[in-house]
């Protein structure tokens, strides 16, 4: 039987000493985006956060990973009422708005526990008084049966659901699937298509082999579009926020070097009028960023984007699923998506206060939302 060894990441630089065995895990799991690679967490918190503050809690396996947790000292551990008291000690996972960075990696082919036990052992062993982890895929068996450890470990746990999340299956058979849409659906994709053809050429466009220099003058474009809808107007798109356009760019950059990056734009006589901003590992497209001309918001654009990048999808025997990314809204669920749980965990391993906040987060919040 091979034992597991809990090991501590203490700095960004020991996490880049260690992206091979660490990524070498991300692509044996099951998740799927490649923002949670070694060098992809790494500038998420040189961007975002203090580079003291980051932590991984990691098992070794026979000469490699076989679970990891990226971690961050502070941050608040709960809002409201559940704020824990400035003195306590905290932690989160990485990651925001902006970008996702941080998620447990796992080797889902060792049935055991033993290396969730060994996680288990660090969060006990590292002091730290409450865990606030987001965006967390609480349908997941890698994280079921982390929970489940931490459960029989005896610290308190709470799973809170907050949104859904979209991803079409992709099986291959274009007409089925078609065919399973509303007809509502399928009236406005192909009453769209005909009428912006009727504007000018159509043309869907992927951009997957980019080279170094290549990749600002079309990571741009897309941010230009971005910026003339109502996100420029508000001051929130990435142009218009600080650093934003150094960090996206940094990302794509190395995105492609992995060749792990799918930016596509839905062109019209040649300008673009559409984009989806992806990323692609293991078979999956994920649209982590998409955006429309406001100036063609009559022909639908980002639904017909959609449209045919689904399309070139199904006709490539490479691709698996497209996922939407964010929260599933009706223009994705139009789509037919799966769906799965996105939620919010609290981990309290022995502190009185943190133990307050996760029984508060699972008996008290639900009643003060039913409005009781």
């Amino acid at each position: 039987m091979e034992t597991s060894r809990l090991i501590r990441i203490e700095s960004l630089e020991s996490l880049r000493g260690l992206a091979e065995w660490w990524d070498d895990l991300w692509l044996r799991g099951a998740a799927t985006l490649p923002l949670f690679r070694a060098e992809m967490l790494a500038q998420w918190v040189e961007r975002f956060s203090r580079s003291g503050d980051f932590f991984a809690i990691a098992a070794e396996t026979a000469g490699g990973l076989s679970a990891a947790l990226p971690l961050l000292r502070g941050g608040k551990a709960a809002s409201g009422w559940m704020r824990l008291p400035p003195f306590s000690r905290a932690a989160t996972m990485p990651g925001n708005q902006w970008s996702a960075a941080g998620d447990l990696l796992l080797d889902e082919s060792d049935s055991s526990d033993r290396a969730l036990q060994c996680l288990a052992e660090g969060i006990r062993a590292s002091g730290v008084r409450l865990l606030r982890l987001d965006e967390v895929e609480l349908d997941s068996v890698r994280w079921r049966r982390f929970l489940r450890v931490c459960v029989e470990a005896g610290m308190s746990v709470a799973a809170l659901p907050r949104w859904e999340v979209g991803q079409v299956e992709i099986d291959h058979d274009w007409p089925a699937y078609k065919a399973r849409w509303s007809r509502k659906h399928r009236q406005q994709m192909a009453q769209s298509a005909r009428r912006l053809a009727e504007r000018g050429k159509t043309r869907l466009e992927v951009h997957s082999r980019l080279a170094d220099e290549e990749v600002e003058h079309v990571l741009r474009c897309c941010f230009d579009i971005e910026d003339r809808s109502w996100k420029g107007a508000a001051g929130t798109s990435v142009l218009r926020s600080p650093g934003m356009v150094e960090f996206f760019l940094r990302q794509a950059r190395q995105a492609a070097r992995w060749g792990q990056l799918e930016i596509v734009t839905l062109n019209c006589d040649g300008c673009p009028i559409a984009f989806s901003y992806g990323l692609a590992a293991k078979g999956v497209f994920h649209s982590t960023k998409i955006g429309y001309d406001p100036q063609f918001a009559e022909f639908r654009p980002g639904q017909l984007l959609r449209c045919f990048l689904l399309e070139r999808c199904f006709a490539d025997r490479a691709w698996k699923a497209l996922d939407f990314q964010g929260e599933l809204t009706p223009s994705h669920a139009a789509w037919l998506p799966r769906r799965y749980s996105i939620g919010r965990v609290l981990i309290a391993p022995r502190s009185m206060p943190g133990r307050i906040a996760v029984w508060g987060c699972k008996h008290v919040r639900p009643w003060m939302r039913r409005g009781l």
